[in-house]
């Protein structure tokens, strides 16, 4: 997915390159329209379905699960909670908690073997 995305990129900023003779920046929507507007979320989710079926990925999958799976990475790789949900646009770091507990599976396992090690077991 991640090499797809990186394909995206470079078209878009060859198509605004074409259109505009400038590059693509940070704040420029990903998934958007030709004016640079956001692409309607049907036209993305038609077209992430063809990607799925392009690349032999379970079509079970849907755009939402792009959000769940870069969250529960992030936990997982021990980002902050509190960067996490800013970066979901939770209001709460206890609604991006509620949400993926799972997530902080990994953690527990570290943070009882780091406890295990400081009692000397």
């Amino acid at each position: 997915m991640c090499q797809l995305l990186k394909a995206w990129w470079k078209e878009c900023e060859w198509d605004k390159a074409q259109t505009a003779n400038e590059t693509v920046d940070e704040d420029d929507y990903l998934f958007r329209q030709p004016n640079g507007k956001p692409m309607n979320p049907c036209t993305f989710t038609y077209r992430f379905k063809l990607i799925l079926k392009a690349n032999n990925l379970p079509l079970d999958l849907n755009v939402h699960s792009l959000r769940h799976t870069n969250a529960s990475l992030l936990i997982a790789q021990g980002v902050d909670v509190r960067t996490v949900a800013s970066l979901l646009g939770h209001a709460q770091a206890s609604t991006t908690l509620d949400i993926f507990a799972h997530a902080f599976d990994k953690n527990k396992r570290e943070a009882q073997e780091k406890l295990g090690k400081a009692i000397g077991l």
